[in-house]
């Protein structure tokens, strides 16, 4: 009797071992990193929804940011560092990872850290920083232009400021904008003695503003993580910050003997009329290759899309998510 019932309590003793094994492995099976260049589902306890499924862009460029209208997404490309010159490309979605793509090119304009569009009378103008110098990818200037598929701008749009800051007096260098959502205002950041600082303007007809005659100037702390991007809505600034993947930087640092640290993406939302601030740090894309967050936009009711990037460090993809959690 006594070892039928040790062969009946090993049984369920082995039966227990199997189903604990059974489920570790399924957890871990549901975090690895998928190795292709596919965009993987979301859970249902991701912050994210997949929006927009990988979009191949041209090799050996590295993707900065992201803005779209009412039929286009255009991505941004810098060519390679410190000269400044950027590949915008135009893509028309038709349908969930099907779509069509044209290009235009951009010499010596800047870092392409952020873009954004503006709408006119039904035609896009397109907005980023400009006027780098040679050698240099250090923005002077913000310009506005019209896309041109095949076409290359050289130094500036057809439309420039260059930004004073209104307390200082002097001209500003890494200067980006982003436009508000109703085409109305204009945000321009630019960094100065380590903080970053922002100038409000009002935008007419969604190209004109004065450049010394900004409706509000303030600062913010430094993300924690690389800065990615930043959007403008209502009277509160979006930024984004974060690194790749670990798993990515473990490599990177052993190849190249570097210290790059791992960050987790951030949002942050400031409201500069009340001087209210959040942080918001996003769980999601867990499975998406090299995952590194470039770019946000915020858009009617308040929704929250950012870009992370997949694949590899020199051949980048698009994947684009919107955030489910309110910020």
């Amino acid at each position: 009797m006594r070892t039928k019932k040790r062969k009946i309590l090993w049984m369920m003793f082995f039966a227990f071992a199997f189903c604990t094994a059974f489920q570790s492995h399924c957890v871990k099976a549901e975090a690895k990193v998928v190795k292709r260049d596919v965009t993987p589902r979301e859970p249902s306890s991701s912050d994210l929804q997949v929006v927009r499924k990988v979009t191949k862009l041209a090799s050996k460029r590295w993707i900065q940011s992201f803005t779209m209208d009412s039929k286009y997404y255009y991505y941004i490309q810098m060519t390679k560092p410190y000269c400044g010159n950027l590949r915008i490309t135009r893509v028309k979605y038709r349908g969930l990872g099907r779509y069509t793509r044209d290009h235009m090119d951009l010499k010596r304009f800047g870092h392409a850290t952020n873009l954004d569009c503006s709408t006119v009378n039904g035609r896009t103008w397109l907005w980023t920083g400009s006027d780098c110098k040679k050698g240099s990818d250090v923005s002077r200037a913000i310009s506005g232009f019209p896309y041109r598929k095949n076409t290359t701008l050289r130094k500036h749009g057809a439309i420039r400021y260059k930004i004073p800051d209104i307390k200082i007096g002097k001209y500003m260098t890494n200067v980006y904008p982003a436009i508000s959502e109703d085409n109305t205002q204009i945000a321009v950041r630019y960094t100065y003695n380590n903080r970053q600082y922002f100038q409000i303007y009002n935008l007419i007809d969604g190209k004109f503003i004065n450049p010394r005659g900004p409706v509000k100037r303030f600062s913010i702390d430094a993300t924690y993580g690389d800065f990615q991007g930043f959007d403008l809505y209502g009277s509160s600034v979006y930024t984004i910050d974060g690194s790749p993947r670990r798993s990515f930087l473990k490599a990177y640092n052993r190849e190249y003997n570097c210290s790059a640290v791992y960050h987790p993406t951030r949002i942050r939302r400031y409201d500069f009329d009340s001087g209210a601030s959040r942080r918001v740090v996003i769980r999601g894309a867990k499975r998406l290759s090299y995952r590194e967050p470039e770019g946000i936009k915020v858009v009617s009711g308040r929704r929250v899309y950012i870009m992370y990037i997949s694949n590899t460090l020199t051949n980048q993809s698009c994947n684009i998510y919107k955030v489910k959690r309110w910020i």
